[in-house]
C-alpha cells in the first residue's frame, strides 16, 4: 500500500483515501502530495499513476558500501499489478467506447492497489467501498473480463508461437547430426575410379595396357611352354614399367592379380596345362 503526506495540511493518507482527504480537509485546495517512500511530489492526478514504491530494505540500504537489498518476491503483487495493466489498457482503447461514468469508475479504479480479481467480490468491493451501482459494477467487470481473455488469448498465441518455433530449432538440428554422422554415398566407386586412374596414369601420360598381346608374346618366346608363376612375375614387370613405376602398391597389386587371370583365361592364343602355360595347338 503506497502512503502520501499531503503537503498542504501535512497529513498522511492512504493512496485511496487521497480523494476523499480532498473534498473534506483541504477541499477547494489543488492536489498536492508526496510519496512517504520515494519522497517524490505529485500534483493533480499524477498520483494515480504511483502504484508500487521502493521498500524500506531498499530505502535505508546502504548504497556505498555496495550493498542492495533483494526485493522479496510477491506473487500477489505481481498479479495485482497485471491486473492494473489491464485497466490502463482498456482506458487507453478507443475499442471499448467507454461513456463518461464508466471511464471515471476506472479512473477510480487506478488508484486502488487491492482490486479483487473475482466478480462476486469486485462487485461487492466497488458497491461497498467505492459505492458504484450494481449494474454499473457488472458493465465494468464484462470489460475487464473482455480485455483479460483478450489479453490470455494473445500469451496463448506468443507461447504457441516460441513452442513451434523450439521444436523447428530441435528438428533441424537433429536433421543436421543425422547428416554429419552418415557414411559418404558412392565412396566404393570413387576409390574404384580413383584405382583405375593410378593404375592407367602415370606421370601425365594415359594409355591401355595390351593384355592379349603381351600375355601371346611372353610364352610365344618359349617353345615348351612357362611356368605360370614366372610368366606372372615377367607379366608383371612389364605392367610396372608401363605405369612408370618400380612396385606396385597394394590396391595395384590386387589389381593386377585379378585381371591377369580373367584376361589369361580370355586368351584363345594359349592354353593351361596345369602350372604350364603354352601356345595353343
Amino acid at each position: 500500500m503506497v502512503f502520501f503526506t499531503c503537503n498542504i495540511c501535512g497529513e498522511s493518507v492512504k493512496k485511496p483515501a487521497v480523494e476523499k482527504h480532498y473534498q473534506t480537509r483541504c477541499r477547494g485546495k489543488d492536489k498536492n502530495v508526496s510519496c512517504m517512500d520515494c519522497l517524490k511530489d505529485f500534483y493533480g492526478e499524477e498520483y494515480v499513476a504511483h502504484i508500487k514504491c521502493i521498500s524500506e530494505a531498499q530505502k535505508y540500504a546502504s548504497q556505498s558500501q555496495g550493498f542492495a537489498a533483494k526485493e522479496p518476491r510477491n506473487k500477489n503483487a505481481q498479479k495485482q499489478e497485471s491486473w492494473m495493466d489491464i485497466i490502463r489498457s482498456i482506458l487507453d482503447s478507443s475499442e471499448y467506447n467507454l461513456t463518461p461514468a464508466v471511464r471515471s469508475a476506472f479512473q477510480k479504479l487506478q488508484s486502488v492497489d487491492n482490486v479483487p480479481r473475482k466478480k462476486a467480490k469486485f462487485e461487492n468491493f466497488v458497491g461497498n467501498c467505492m459505492r458504484m451501482p450494481r449494474n454499473q459494477a457488472t458493465q465494468v467487470w464484462d470489460i475487464l473480463e473482455k480485455e483479460l481473455n483478450k489479453m490470455k488469448e494473445a500469451k496463448q498465441a506468443e507461447l504457441a508461437r516460441a513452442k513451434a518455433e523450439k521444436i523447428a530449432e530441435i528438428q533441424q538440428k537433429q536433421k543436421a547430426e543425422v547428416e554429419e554422422e552418415a557414411p559418404p554415398k558412392k565412396k566404393a566407386k570413387v576409390e574404384t575410379t580413383e584405382d583405375a586412374a593410378a593404375e592407367e596414369t602415370s606421370n601425365g601420360v594415359t594409355s591401355d595396357f595390351d593384355w592379349a598381346a603381351q600375355l601371346t608374346k611372353i610364352v610365344t618366346k618359349q617353345a615348351d611352354g612357362i611356368f605360370l608363376e614366372k610368366l606372372r612375375k615377367k607379366l608383371l614387370k612389364k605392367y610396372a614399367k608401363h605405369l612408370s613405376v618400380e612396385d606396385l602398391n597394394e590396391k595395384q597389386a590386387k589389381k593386377f592379380q585379378k585381371r591377369f587371370d580373367k584376361q589369361l583365361k580370355l586368351a584363345d592364343s594359349l592354353e593351361v596345362e596345369g602350372e604350364i602355360v603354352k601356345i595353343a595347338s
